[in-house]
């Protein structure tokens, strides 16, 4: 795992460096999952490579619930469908994902505290729409579900601003 993540970074920087007028931006997002039945926050980015795609990675933390920790690191590709007219762009996402969990929990006397850690693999698909607000803040809703390893809905909203 963290040599795909050592390559994903790598990639990113050579392409960046591939084109001068590239268009970075990135922001904070808020999202829900389902099965998961939590809010999380993200974090996220965006490199467009040319007007039709985008590479877009996003970190999520869900906040801790009954003893349960998950996060998830999302490495996905956004494709603009089409422009809506004084609204916005309408894209769709598709990706890898992975989805960590940790669970704390206590035996009582026999056993005490324990942790189980884990990681489950698995893929996104989605949509959202990129709604400018200024000419450097997008807010974007979007919607994903997660296959795989790890099965949950998504639904949230981020806010993103633009470094060029």
């Amino acid at each position: 795992m963290k040599n795909l993540i050592k390559a994903f970074v790598v990639l990113m920087v050579l392409v960046s460096f591939s084109e001068v007028k590239a268009q970075i931006s990135g922001g904070l997002g808020l999202v829900y999952a389902t099965n998961i039945n939590n809010i999380g926050i993200n974090i996220n980015g965006k490199y467009d490579i040319n007007e039709t795609w985008s590479a877009a990675p996003t970190f999520t933390y869900f906040f801790k619930k009954d003893g349960i920790t998950w996060s998830a690191l999302d490495l996905d590709a956004n494709y603009q469908i089409t422009d809506f007219e004084n609204i916005g762009s309408l894209y769709a996402l598709a990706g890898l994902n992975m989805t960590f969990y940790k669970w704390k929990y206590d035996l009582g006397y026999w056993g005490g505290e324990q942790s189980e850690t884990g990681v489950d693999i698995g893929f996104n698909f989605g949509a959202g729409l990129n709604i400018p607000v200024s000419d450097k803040i997008d807010v974007a809703p979007e919607v994903r579900y997660t296959v795989g390893g790890a099965n949950y809905f998504r639904i949230g909203a981020k806010v993103m601003y633009s470094f060029n």
